[in-house]
């Protein structure tokens, strides 16, 4: 990932394709999300930009919510095994620890992804970048107990801690630089 951050400044001036090209995944593949936040331009702050999303988000219906959620790859599932998923997904699924699992914790991650999609009908959602694997195993077992719409809110929750994490790493809100603070 490169250190250098897209100035606010920059940001504010993108037509609406630069900012699909750019903002387009910050819901994993979900250009749809950036596509309706782009005219909430201005925006003041690389946290303002994650709260436009986040207010889209909030405001889809539940069966919206439970589309984006299928957006997103099983943990630690077919494609990251196969090298297949987006490069933010990689880094976050790494920053878990999801890419050095033994072979008796990813055959229980798994039986528990199968388990969670068979019952919601959309892969489990979490932050992984605020989590390592043995919290993930657990909240994946803790939220195969919750209902239909309380999953479905839970993991838009989640979603949008991962946009908001994937624009800060993306947008420098400082006026007078363009590169990542150290």
């Amino acid at each position: 990932m490169s250190t250098t951050k897209i100035p606010l400044k920059k940001v504010n001036k993108m037509t609406y394709e630069e900012f699909i090209q750019c903002f387009g995944n910050v819901v994993e593949h979900c250009s749809l999300c950036a596509a309706a936040v782009w005219r909430e331009r201005p925006f003041h702050d690389a946290q303002h930009i994650a709260s436009s999303f986040g207010d889209f988000i909030d405001r889809l219906p539940t069966s919206g919510k439970e589309g984006i959620l299928r957006l997103h790859p099983d943990l630690a599932g077919r494609l990251a095994q196969s090298g297949q998923l987006t490069s933010e997904s990689t880094r976050e699924q790494k920053s878990a620890g999801l890419d050095n699992m033994s072979e008796e914790e990813r055959q229980r991650m798994s039986v528990l992804n199968k388990r969670y999609k068979d019952k919601f009908g959309f892969p489990f959602v979490i932050c992984a970048r605020e989590n390592k694997k043995d919290a993930i195993l657990k909240g994946l077992e803790e939220r195969l107990q919750n209902s239909q719409q309380s999953e479905a809110i839970t993991g838009a929750n989640e979603v949008k801690k991962i946009c908001r994490l994937r624009i800060l790493d993306l947008v420098n809100s400082d006026t007078q630089s363009t590169q990542s603070p150290l």
